[in-house]
C-alpha cells in the first residue's frame, strides 16, 4: 500500500525580497539599510520579520554589498550601465531582476525602510490571496496602498507591461528617481487584492529624511535584531 503524503506548510514556498537599492538622494546619498537603528542597522528588524517566515530571502542592494552580506542572505545588485555604476532604475526594474534568481514562484516583497514591518503580514497576504486568488496582493494601511508591502506570483511578472524596457534609456538622469512610482502600476496591471492592514498603520512608516529617522520613536519596532555573520551577507480602500 502506497503512503500519502502531505505538504503540511500554511503556504507555498516564498522568497523574500528586500528592497535596498535606491540611491539615497533623500538621505543626503547615505544607503538607506545601513543607517543606525537602535543597537544595528534599519533593515534588520526587516529581515528579523521576515526570515523566519519564508523559504527564501534576498536582499536587493546596489551599494556596499559586502556590508549587506554579512548579515547571511544573498544579496543582487542591479544590471550596470556601460560605465559599471548600478542602473539605479527603481524598484520594478530592481523587482524584475531579482526575482529571476528566486527559487519560487511566489514572491513576498519589503522595503529596507520599513522598520515597523509585522511578522504577521506573511499570513495576512495570504489569507487574502487566498481568498481573491488574485496573482498580486498588495497592503493597503487604510489610507493609501503601500506597494513596496506585496505578495506577487512571479509567472504574472512576464504578463505585465515592462514600461521601463518599452522606454528607450534616453532620460536624464534626473528622471530615474520618478520610475520608482511605477511600482504601483506594475502591480495593479492585472487582477490583484488589496489586503487590510489598517490596524497597523503606525508600523508602515518608512524613512525617507534623516528628520524622519530621529522622529522614529525607540519602541516603535519591537522585533530583535537578527544575529550576524561574522565578517568573511492613488489612493485606494480595500473592500
Amino acid at each position: 500500500m502506497t503512503k500519502t503524503t502531505f505538504d503540511r506548510r500554511p503556504y507555498p514556498p516564498t522568497t523574500a525580497i528586500v528592497l535596498a537599492g535606491g540611491a539615497g538622494r533623500r538621505m543626503m546619498g547615505n544607503d538607506k539599510g545601513l543607517l543606525p537603528f537602535r543597537d544595528g542597522c534599519l533593515i534588520e528588524p526587516i529581515l528579523a520579520a521576515l526570515a523566519p517566515q519564508v523559504d527564501q530571502l534576498i536582499i536587493s542592494a546596489n551599494r556596499h554589498l559586502t556590508e549587506y552580506r554579512v548579515f547571511g542572505f544573498p544579496v543582487v545588485s542591479d544590471p550596470t550601465l556601460a560605465d559599471g555604476e548600478p542602473e539605479y532604475a527603481g524598484p520594478v526594474a530592481a523587482l524584475r531582476h531579482v526575482s529571476t534568481f528566486a527559487e519560487h514562484d511566489w514572491l513576498l516583497l519589503a522595503p529596507c525602510d520599513m522598520p515597523g514591518f509585522r511578522p504577521h503580514w506573511h499570513a495576512r497576504l495570504w489569507a487574502t490571496q487566498r481568498a481573491s486568488r488574485a496573482a498580486v496582493v498588495i497592503a493597503h494601511d487604510g489610507e493609501r496602498l503601500q506597494p513596496t508591502v506585496a505578495l506577487i506570483h512571479r509567472p504574472c511578472l512576464a504578463q505585465r507591461p515592462d514600461q521601463m524596457h518599452s522606454t528607450q534609456r534616453t532620460q536624464p538622469p534626473a528622471d530615474l528617481a520618478k520610475r520608482g512610482q511605477r511600482l504601483t502600476e506594475l502591480l495593479m496591471a492585472g487582477r490583484y487584492a488589496l489586503c487590510d492592514l489598517s490596524e497597523d498603520r503606525p508600523c508602515f512608516a518608512n524613512i525617507n529624511t534623516p528628520e524622519e529617522l530621529a522622529a522614529l520613536p525607540d519602541p516603535h519596532c519591537d522585533i530583535p535584531p537578527i544575529n550576524r555573520k561574522s565578517q568573511a551577507s492613488t489612493r485606494h480602500r480595500p473592500a
